[in-house]
């Protein structure tokens, strides 16, 4: 049987416990301009470097920060792919990880990765919108590439 000095003391960390929740702080919602999401496969043939229709926005601050783009995505491929980030309209730039390799089969199978480039304010944000469009290409004219479900995503670097 709990005394009330022991009573006392477990109330105390309850009451500690649910301050410590109330302090956390909570994850902000993504704009939806901010995440895309693909459930559906497209496919894109050709040598390097074209836009491959995904994109998403964000809007820097007054003083532009580095902002993070990820793609995490399946695919299927017959031949080396670029995969790149067009800024604002821009030409296909490689930020970092840049290749998507073959995969050994093309029949039903799908392999996975995930890309992130970090963005910095000299390579071309600007003050208010920006946008992010998914590029790249083969290293041939007659080269594929499968995107299946994938996601795309930027967030302001803090």
């Amino acid at each position: 049987m709990m005394t009330c000095k022991m009573m006392k003391r477990w109330l105390a960390c309850v009451a500690v416990a649910a301050v410590g929740v109330l302090l956390v702080p909570t994850a902000s919602a993504v704009s939806p301009t901010e995440l895309l999401r693909v459930e559906q496969n497209q496919s894109f043939q050709g040598a390097c470097c074209f836009s491959w229709l995904e994109k998403v926005k964000i809007t820097e601050p007054a003083s532009v920060v580095p902002v993070v783009v990820t793609l995490s995505t399946d695919y299927q491929a017959t031949g080396f792919f670029f995969i790149g980030i067009s800024l604002n309209g821009g030409i296909c730039q490689f930020y970092g990880s840049s290749v998507l390799a073959p995969t050994s089969s093309f029949d039903n199978f799908f392999d996975s990765q995930t890309h992130q480039w970090v963005i910095m304010p000299g390579d071309g944000l600007v003050p208010g919108k920006n946008t992010f469009t998914l590029c790249g290409g083969g290293f041939s004219p007659t080269d594929i590439v499968t995107l299946g479900f994938n996601t795309l995503s930027v967030r302001i670097s803090k």
